[in-house]
């Protein structure tokens, strides 16, 4: 797996734009994943976070 992604960094065929778009795709997939599975409390957090800004956002 390491070599496969030092030869996708030091890859220079012009393709990079597809090769970045994967790229971002596999992080937001495993961003996703960690989200729903909430194995750290994101989601929990995230709720926590939202709920403030609507507390403050109907108190003004």
């Amino acid at each position: 797996m390491k070599s496969l992604i030092t030869s996708f960094l030091r890859d220079e065929n012009g393709e990079d734009l597809i090769e970045y778009g994967l790229l971002a795709a596999f992080v937001a997939a495993v961003a996703t994943g960690v989200i729903i599975a909430d194995p750290l409390g994101v989601k929990g957090a995230l709720k926590g976070a939202f709920q403030k800004a609507v507390t403050a956002l109907n108190a003004n």
